[in-house]
Formats: C-alpha cells, sequence, structure tokens
C-alpha cells in the first residue's frame, strides 16, 4: 500500500530533524557531565590522596568495596562477605552495601588506578547519568520542551539530595536505573505483554539491588505510591489495567526472587547477619525548616543556618529552597492543578515528605511533641532498617517533573499586550534556581599509604593465619586498617572496621564491632585522652584481645597526630620497644599470642 504525501512529508520531516535532535540530546549529556566534573573537582585536583573533609569514613568503605569487587573478579573473595575486615568474625558486606553491580564494572579502573580514583569515576558517572536518564524519562512521559526536560533533569540528578549524598555515598548518587524502573512501572498496565514487560521489570530489579538496596525500596514504594494516586483520580478508566499490573508484578517478583534468593539470604541469614539500625541511625528525620532551607554546598547556603536542621552534612536530602517551593506553588495553583499527573506527582510528594520527617517532628532544629507517621511504620520488617530523612530523595524527581511542567507551560502562554509575561516568569525560575546551583564537594589531600604496607615489608610480620592490629583500631574515627588495604590491595587481614554488624544483644546492630578494652583504651588515648599508668590488668587485657585478634604485629603509622604518646603506651603495654620501619612503628606479638614453652 502506497503512503500519502502528508506521510512522506513527515518521514522526511523526521529524517531532517533526527540529527538535530541528536545533537542537542548529547549537549545535555555533556553538560551533565561538566557539570558532575565541576562537582567533583577536588577529588581529581588531589587524585589518589584525595578525602572528603565531611565525610572520610564512608568514603574508606567504599574505596574498600571497590577493592573488593576486584579481589571477587578474581576469584580471591566471596561476593558478599569479607574475612578481610573485623578479625576473627568478618563482615556481611551484602548487608553493608557491597555495590557489586558498580564496583565489577569499574574493577578495570580499581586494578590501574586504584579504588579512589574509582571513587571518583563513579561519582561523576553517577550524577551525570541519573540527570542523563532523567533527562530520557522526561522526554518520554512528561513533556516534549527540550529545555523544560533538561531542567527538571538537573533537579533531579544535581538537587540538594543528591550533592549532599555524594559526600561518601556514591551509591546514593547512581540512581540511573531509578527512571528505567519508573518506566517499566508505568508500563505495568499494557495489556498482553505481561511476560515481557515482567522479565525486564524483574532483571531491573535485580541490577538496582546490587547497587543500592534501599533506593529500590524508595522507588518501589514510590511507585506504588504515583500509580494509586494516579488510578484513584482517573478511575474508572484504569480499570482495565488492573489485572495486567498483577501478573507483571507477580512475573517480576519471580525473576527477581529467583536471582537474589541467594544474595537476600546471605544478607538477612547469613553469618555476621543483623537487624534494623545502630542506635541514632533510625532516629534520622528532616526537619521542617529544611525544606524552605538552602543546602550548604550551593551559591545560597550557608554552613551556621543549616548545621541544626539536617543529621550531617551527607544527608540534606529535604532541602528545596522557599523560591523554589513558591515557583512551584504558584505553577500549580495558576496552571496545572488541573493535571491528574500533577495531583498525582503532589500527593506522592507529600506523602514522602511527611515519611521524611522520621519518628519525631523537629522544627527550627527542636524537637515538637509531634509524632512522626513513620513511628509505627519504621516497626514493620524491612521498613526497620531505613533510614528516614533519605524518604526525601523522592521529593527531587517530584519537584523535576513538575519543573519540567511548570517551563513548559510558561512557554505556551498566551501574549498580554505590551507586558513580557512569559520572560517574566522564566526570570522567575531562573531566580528560583540560581541559589541551588552546587558548589564543589570540600576535600583535602590525605596522608600517603605508609612504605611498611606498599612495599610488602608488614608480610614479615603477620605470617598466614594472624592479623595486622593497627594503633588505634581501625574503626569509623581511625581508618587505617581499611584504608591501608583499600588503597595498596595488600591482603592482610586486620580487626575492626567500619561497617554495620550484630550487636551485642540479639537482634540489635551497632556501627563496627562491639570495642575490646584495649580498643577503648587505645582510641580514648589517640582522641586526648592522658595515657594512664600501665598496671599488669591492662597488660593481660591487652595479651586477651591479641589472642582473641589472633594478631601477629600492632602497627602505629608514624603521622598519627599522638603518636609519641601511643608509641609510649604501647612500649609499656607489650614491655618492649617497637621497631621503626617504612613510616610506622611496628611491635612483634606473636610472642604473646603464642607463647613458647
Amino acid at each position: 500500500m502506497r503512503s500519502s504525501p502528508a506521510e512522506r512529508r513527515n518521514r522526511a520531516k523526521n529524517r531532517v530533524d533526527q540529527p538535530r535532535r541528536l545533537n542537542v540530546n548529547v549537549a545535555v549529556g555533556a553538560g551533565f557531565l561538566i557539570a558532575a566534573m565541576f562537582v567533583t573537582s577536588g577529588l581529581w585536583k588531589d587524585g589518589s590522596r584525595a578525602l572528603l573533609s565531611v565525610n572520610i569514613p564512608d568514603q574508606v568503605f567504599f574505596q574498600f568495596v571497590l577493592r573488593h569487587a576486584l579481589d571477587v573478579l578474581s576469584g580471591d573473595a566471596a561476593p558478599f562477605f569479607s574475612t578481610r575486615m573485623n578479625a576473627p568474625h568478618g563482615v556481611n558486606l551484602m548487608a553493608n552495601t557491597v555495590i557489586l553491580g558498580l564496583g565489577i564494572p569499574l574493577a578495570p579502573v580499581t586494578a590501574i588506578w586504584g579504588p579512589q580514583i574509582s571513587f571518583a569515576v563513579l561519582l561523576v558517572l553517577g550524577l551525570a547519568g541519573t540527570a542523563t536518564a532523567w533527562y530520557w524519562f522526561l522526554r518520554r512521559h512528561v513533556t516534549t520542551s527540550t529545555v523544560a526536560a533538561a531542567a527538571g533533569a538537573a533537579l533531579c540528578g544535581f538537587g540538594p539530595g543528591m550533592i549532599s549524598q555524594a559526600n561518601g555515598h556514591p551509591n546514593w548518587t547512581a540512581q540511573f536505573l531509578v527512571p528505567f524502573l519508573v518506566h517499566r512501572a508505568l508500563r505495568m498496565g499494557e495489556p498482553g505483554r505481561c511476560l515481557r514487560n515482567g522479565v525486564v521489570l524483574g532483571l531491573l530489579v535485580t541490577a538496582q539491588a546490587f547497587v543500592n538496596e534501599e533506593v529500590l525500596l524508595y522507588t518501589v514504594l514510590a511507585s506504588a505510591a504515583f500509580l494509586a494516586a494516579y488510578a484513584a483520580l482517573t478511575w474508572p478508566a484504569q480499570r482495565a489495567a488492573i489485572r495486567p499490573v498483577l501478573a507483571t508484578a507477580g512475573i517480576a517478583a519471580l525473576v527477581g526472587g529467583a536471582l537474589l534468593a541467594y544474595p537476600l539470604w546471605s544478607q538477612f541469614f547469613g553469618p555476621q547477619s543483623f537487624r534494623g539500625l545502630p542506635p541514632g541511625a533510625s532516629a534520622y528525620g528532616a526537619d521542617l525548616a529544611s525544606f524552605a532551607a538552602f543546602p550548604r554546598l550551593s551559591l545560597g547556603g550557608n554552613i551556621d543556618a543549616v548545621r541544626l536542621l539536617a543529621p550531617n552534612a551527607a544527608e540534606e536530602n529535604t532541602f528545596l529552597g522557599w523560591p523554589l517551593l513558591a515557583v512551584l506553588a504558584l505553577a500549580v495553583t495558576g496552571w496545572l492543578w488541573q493535571r491528574a499527573l500533577v495531583r498525582a506527582l503532589l500527593a506522592t510528594g507529600a506523602l514522602f515528605a511527611i515519611f521524611a520527617l522520621g519518628k519525631q517532628v523537629s522544627a527550627g532544629g527542636e524537637r515538637t511533641a509531634l509524632p512522626g507517621l513513620w513511628r509505627p511504620l519504621g516497626q514493620l520488617p524491612l521498613l526497620e532498617s531505613v533510614v528516614p530523612v533519605r524518604f526525601g530523595l523522592v521529593l527531587l524527581p517530584v519537584a523535576g517533573a513538575l519543573l519540567a511542567l511548570a517551563i513548559e507551560a510558561v512557554a505556551r502562554l498566551p501574549r498580554m499586550g505590551e507586558l513580557p509575561v512569559r520572560r517574566l516568569a522564566y526570570a522567575l525560575i531562573v531566580l528560583a534556581l540560581v541559589p541551588l546551583l552546587p558548589l564543589p564537594l570540600l576535600t583535602h589531600r590525605g596522608m600517603p599509604v605508609p612504605r611498611f604496607v606498599t612495599e610488602g615489608t608488614w608480610r614479615a610480620y603477620v605470617p598466614a593465619g594472624s592479623t595486622l592490629v593497627t594503633v588505634p583500631v581501625t574503626s569509623s574515627s581511625h581508618s587505617d586498617g581499611m584504608h591501608w588495604s583499600a588503597q595498596s590491595g595488600a591482603d592482610f587481614t586486620f580487626p575492626g572496621g567500619y561497617f554495620i554488624g550484630p550487636g551485642r544483644l540479639p537482634g540489635t546492630a551497632t556501627f563496627g564491632p562491639p570495642p575490646r578494652p584495649s580498643d577503648l583504651l587505645l582510641a580514648a588515648v589517640a582522641e586526648g585522652a592522658k595515657a594512664p599508668r600501665v598496671t599488669a590488668r591492662m597488660r593481660e587485657g591487652l595479651i586477651a584481645d591479641l589472642r582473641f585478634w589472633r594478631a601477629g604485629a600492632l602497627v602505629l603509622s608514624d603521622r598519627e597526630p599522638r603518636a609519641d604518646v601511643l608509641r609510649e603506651l604501647v612500649d609499656d603495654l607489650v614491655d618492649d620497644e617497637g621497631v621503626r620501619t617504612g613510616g610506622v612503628t611496628v611491635w612483634n606479638v606473636a610472642p604473646l599470642v603464642t607463647p613458647t614453652a
């Protein structure tokens, strides 16, 4: 059958427009990549020694798991468990965000340039990739305007919550699969395609689980909330979609469940598994005042003004700024309210904003008497492991979609005589976004790994089956063991570490292992306490701890701030002088652990 002249003209027009659209899309993606390089510029300036000033522990942890992914590929490590940290028990990495879905693709970068460069690459690709994926989604589902989609996607990928999470949480900035998950969720109602859609959705769920399970949980909850709100607003037109939605969801659950069965068993029932969160983390909630405030790493930010409005610098997830909220409110009330899509977005955003307030509502840095909606929900299985303030990250895609719709609506405004209404509206939108423009992450130059480790001297002091015990013992505050292992690739085992593991009581969780007496003593002195007079009981306690850790050597970095005080203390504790070599002081404690007859 021959095509009509109109169809031939449309095909010819599409052929002419396609290269132009491709060039525009490439330009948008390149802009996102440049923005990501700008935000992470400090990590590139100091290369392998660059450290995030506000969150070193999480950065070191992710360097460790990036090195772990390389070891998994080489066959030197199990995928979901590490025996290298927290001797003699090890660490359940599946329960600690092992990010194999990111670490394995980046393994060549880790092998050639080290885990710190992999960490920086991961942040760049995460921020730029997330913005680019949302740009694709917004163009496909929300707006036909390139400018509107680019602006909304920029807010999704570089909004305050994402820049805040870039302070040590690359698993949270790597949300480039989320738009595709939402896209597939929106297609669940297609009749006759349940099997195909379910399998694809199940595979996407599996992939996201190996990037960040918590992001996956929020995506599922947000998609369900949006679809429920949209269905309620457009009923009964959605009645026919119920059966294919349920069928697709069932197939996706079967596919994802089969592929994730063993990893999830390892996480919840394997060695060193735990339930819930350490004390304090589950109480992290958003402050009511934070929604209208500017984040610290933005043009409009002020550290002193926001210090009390967020749990820490890496969790400023709800800081949208009052100008953007005002502009979006104006656009919704003036032009967008009649659209079911907009009302469903607002319902979803409101629900997750309430969730983000946590178990107890705070306002202006003070706790109020109002209980949060999350208080009863936070006791449920799976939800007991959620940090409530992170629900605020769902607000970025909601705000991004509303921003795209607002810009598109402005473009359609009619002329009103000589009054430049469109220009004024565009100016308001720009002025609302300018204070949120991100600033580079704060970084500084860290200390190099001692030659004692990089040159392999440690092997003479730590025989097979023994551990290298750092002074003080490796923890969130003193990360030498993890840092040296990750950066050098040296395969020594060490006690302690920064991770979440089981607490002393059944059914509890804690950061790091429950501390031992010598651990507490060395940490206290390292942090400024006066070194005590060594007693026989202290020596006996140290020996008991060394035997528990199966220690081969105690190692103190010369660059430890109180190295002289700690060196003298350990000399007294082991009744022997340490050997200065390769940038450290080392004590051979094997005779104390396995005394000769």
